[in-house]
């Protein structure tokens, strides 16, 4: 008799109500993550090594660890990792229509700005593994990492810390989960449909001509969250910031030359100030729009550059940026705060 695989395997979630850590919503929605990220149940069991025994006797459980897995998904243009941004980044937009025309798909614009805190907001995400069904109860989305996989594909990662799992859920079973709206597979992001562009901060708004040749790039940021037990209850309370949020661009360049060499081993030394977009452009929507997202930086510092020497090859840069809160917004970007995203699809859903 065979057993049960991955392939059997579906994982759906939705956003829970507003401040309802530890109470499970009903999931809805299925999205396409190819692991579980580790996701399993770690009650801390406690042994007794007091004195007047010869071996350790029977052992009682205690709190449960808060789980703390990496949902990783290739990036696609019209899925519901939507959801997952907007409750990370706190803060989305108004679904605005993009583009309407009589006969034509109408394409949607969701812009995503980082809140202050992201207190309150949260998912409920199920596994079904075909003999039962593993519940994340409550879950906070609290970065992610964005960054150019196998063959061209790219790829997130998302960051989340939870309450606890079970598998004996009153409210998603195995038919719940099977219930949950599926997006289409395809439409994925690739690496051939970006473009990276950067100037100086105090320079003119991002133009075709500031488009940079890069080889690696890799977006991660987190908002670091504390886990706290309290009293009467087995798991974790609902996490909170406990500390600044950190943001990371790191760039590889396929050679050395004047853009990769000594415009940043000058900037490195002079802690200059940069801005920066991230442009991903899918197949047309309508007439007139295609999928896209958009990261925007509107104040980049330069604090790694290297240029390591391997044998005779070409010599290939690296640099780090960290995004920071910009003193004003410059130009071409009407914002202050680290960086924003900004996806056009056809999902028509304000995200909360």
């Amino acid at each position: 008799m065979s057993g049960v695989t991955g392939r059997q395997a579906d994982l759906a979630f939705a956003k829970f109500a507003v401040n309802s850590w530890g109470v499970a919503a009903s999931v809805t929605k299925g999205i396409y993550f190819q692991s579980d990220g580790g996701l399993h149940l770690q009650p801390d069991i406690i042994d007794d090594d007091a004195f007047g025994q010869n071996f350790v006797e029977s052992s009682e459980v205690g709190n449960i660890q808060a789980p703390s897995p990496s949902f990783s998904a290739l990036s696609r243009f019209d899925d519901y990792t939507y959801i997952w941004d907007a409750l990370a980044m706190g803060s989305p937009g108004a679904v605005t229509i993009s583009t309407s025309a009589a006969g034509q798909v109408t394409s949607w614009r969701h812009q995503f700005d980082l809140a202050d805190v992201i207190d309150g907001l949260g998912l409920t995400a199920a596994i079904e593994k075909v003999l039962f069904v593993e519940e994340l109860t409550s879950a906070k989305v609290h970065g992610w990492d964005e960054e150019d996989g196998d063959r061209g594909l790219m790829r997130v990662t998302y960051k989340v810390t939870g309450s606890k799992t079970t598998n004996i859920s009153s409210v998603n079973i195995n038919s719940t989960v099977g219930g949950a709206t599926y997006p289409a597979l395809g439409n994925r992001i690739m690496t051939r449909q970006g473009v990276f562009r950067m100037n100086k901060n105090s320079a003119i708004a991002l133009a075709a001509g500031d488009a940079v040749k890069v080889e690696k790039l890799k977006f991660g940021w987190e908002r670091p969250q504390d886990a706290p037990h309290v009293f009467g209850q087995d798991y974790v309370d609902e996490p909170a910031d406990s500390g600044f949020p950190t943001f990371e661009l790191e760039v590889g360049y396929p050679r050395m030359n004047t853009v990769s060499a000594n415009s940043l081993y000058a900037g490195l030394r002079d802690a200059t100030a940069f801005k920066a977009d991230w442009i991903f452009t899918g197949t047309f929507i309508n007439s007139t729009d295609a999928y896209s997202k958009t990261y925007q930086f509107p104040y980049l510092q330069l604090e790694d550059y290297q240029a390591p020497l391997v044998g005779a090859n070409q010599i290939k840069p690296k640099a780090t940026f960290k995004a920071r809160m910009a003193p004003t917004s410059p130009a071409g970007m009407a914002f202050i705060r680290p960086f924003r995203m900004t996806r056009i699809m056809t999902q028509s859903v304000v995200a909360f």
